[in-house]
């Protein structure tokens, strides 16, 4: 097969396991932008894929759909792809072009698929651990791996959750899917036009049954971590003014129920810093880097991460842009000659400087 017809197959498995795509995400799918591009639009030409377009007040919602004629390329070419593909769309309610509700909804669990795709997650049923039952040791049977990310989807979730317990009476989540890797779990939330309200104890029932789940299934799940992607820097600084009044169920909550509350950008940065969040090894790495300037923490503490000898001030490397870290900066830390600095990407610096004031100094990384 050339690369374009690679490319090309790529697209349309993950159209139609997505069952409802977002135009915009065919430029990430892996390689450069533009050729990517190119074989969306070859692929609209020929009739694999159709393009919708609908209108919602001001906001234009534009997305994929695979055809039958797609469906038969992806059967001459992949028919394991194939049959998931079936499977998924089997596990969802039609989807029609007015419902744009729905429409939505699944254009945000497509971001969560792709990001966590883009950042190493294995996304297709057959090649992860099933959460249908416990191991029991048959031969060819997935076994949750410590070092290997999974990808799990709200449907897969929603029926694992209701065949595991006939009595239980599922509420629907913001979550988008979860990232697993090793003992974390990472839920993935998305602040975009998915028409759901945010409900805190919903959510934290929610993440609780997911953990007990996950564990039930052969992981071992002691962290769950939270990740919110926005579609701009400017989202970050909205989620962290909090709820206010009897609107408090319409917004994000950073508590500290989840370990860490880490906001990401729905575009190529936010999938290479989504890819450090969820792979501790290369964030380890890239953190020695960045700190080898500074001076080690004098005691032990998490408070903050190293010392700037020249100001003695504490510094606090933050370019996961975790919110509960930065809500709870401390600004005037006890024992220093001034306030901390808190380092993090250049495209990232002018929003959370906004949301910690001067107090803070917020220092981009100069690490290419």
């Amino acid at each position: 097969m050339t690369e374009k017809e690679d490319r090309l197959l790529e697209l349309l498995i993950l159209v139609g396991y997505s069952i409802v795509f977002p135009v915009n995400l065919a430029q990430r799918i892996g390689g450069h932008p533009d050729w990517n591009r190119h074989v969306m639009y070859g692929a609209i030409r020929n009739e694999y894929l159709v393009r919708y377009r609908a209108k919602e007040n001001k906001h234009v919602i534009r997305y994929l759909r695979l055809t039958p004629k797609g469906l038969d390329y992806i059967a001459a070419r992949d028919p394991r792809a194939l049959g998931m593909i079936f499977s998924r769309m089997d596990s969802v309610p039609p989807i029609y072009p007015s419902e744009l509700d729905r429409v939505q909804r699944m254009n945000a669990i497509a971001v969560g698929l792709i990001m966590s795709r883009n950042a190493g997650a294995i996304i297709l049923p057959a090649l992860k651990p099933s959460l249908m039952c416990p191991l029991s040791g048959y031969p060819g049977e997935i076994t949750p791996d410590a070092d290997t990310l999974y990808y799990y989807s709200p449907p897969e979730i929603r029926t694992a959750l209701e065949a595991a317990d006939d009595q239980l009476v599922y509420k629907g989540s913001r979550s988008i899917g979860i990232i697993v890797r090793g003992h974390r779990c990472y839920f993935l939330y998305f602040t975009g036009r998915s028409r759901m309200f945010w409900m805190q104890v919903t959510e934290e029932n929610y993440t609780g049954a997911v953990q007990t789940l996950l564990n039930s299934r052969g992981f071992h799940i002691t962290t769950i971590e939270q990740i919110i992607i926005g579609s701009s820097m400017n989202v970050a600084a909205k989620v962290c003014r909090g709820p206010q009044g009897l609107k408090r169920d319409h917004y994000f909550v950073v508590n500290h129920y989840f370990n860490s509350c880490c906001y990401v950008t729905n575009d190529a940065d936010g999938d290479a810093l989504l890819r450090l969040i969820v792979n501790p090894d290369l964030a380890m790495n890239l953190n020695r880097r960045i700190l080898a300037p500074y001076e080690p923490p004098r005691v032990s503490t998490r408070e903050y991460d190293a010392v700037e000898a020249s100001s003695n001030r504490p510094v606090i490397l933050n370019y996961t842009c975790d919110l509960i870290q930065i809500l709870f900066a401390e600004s005037a830390p006890i024992g220093f000659g001034g306030g901390p600095i808190m380092l993090c990407f250049d495209y990232q610096a002018q929003v959370i400087q906004r949301i910690l004031g001067p107090s803070v100094e917020v220092r981009p990384i100069t690490e290419d």
